[in-house]
């Protein structure tokens, strides 16, 4: 099994461990986020072709970074939910309800190419990322 090769000698699963999920949503969130600034900031400026052609070039590597910090994000939800850690995070809503909104914002934006959306999007996801530095461990 593919899982298998991520245990310890103890048995435990790489994916169990709590710090490892904070380092491996951190890694896709920064990555989604670069990917995310420079088509942002390439559309805003209104250089269509090179927005264009980034975007041709980067969609596979950026679904990837998307699906990734979305995936390890749950994950961690989960983990937090099922071990009684969730009621002390009163910063993890706001976290969660900036990125959740940047997603269809900038899918919205980007379609419809309004540069207000678009910039509503990347502000959001940026304070989501300064609410998790806050508290990163």
């Amino acid at each position: 099994m593919f899982l298998a090769f991520f245990q310890t000698e103890d048995g435990v699963s790489f994916f169990s461990n709590i710090l490892n999920l904070v380092h491996l949503h951190f890694l896709f969130a920064v990555l989604f986020l670069l990917s995310y600034s420079i088509k942002s900031f390439l559309f805003l400026v209104g250089n269509s072709a090179a927005f264009l052609s980034f975007k041709k070039k980067t969609i596979v590597i950026e679904t990837l970074f998307s699906v990734g910090f979305l995936v390890f994000g749950f994950w961690m939800l989960i983990f937090h939910i099922k071990s009684g850690a969730y009621a002390g995070m009163h910063w993890l809503d706001p976290k969660i309800m900036l990125a959740i909104l940047g997603i269809p914002l900038g899918i919205v934006g980007f379609k419809k190419g309004s540069k207000k959306l678009v910039a509503l999007s990347l502000a959001f996801f940026y304070v989501a990322l300064i609410i998790g530095l806050m508290h990163y461990r």
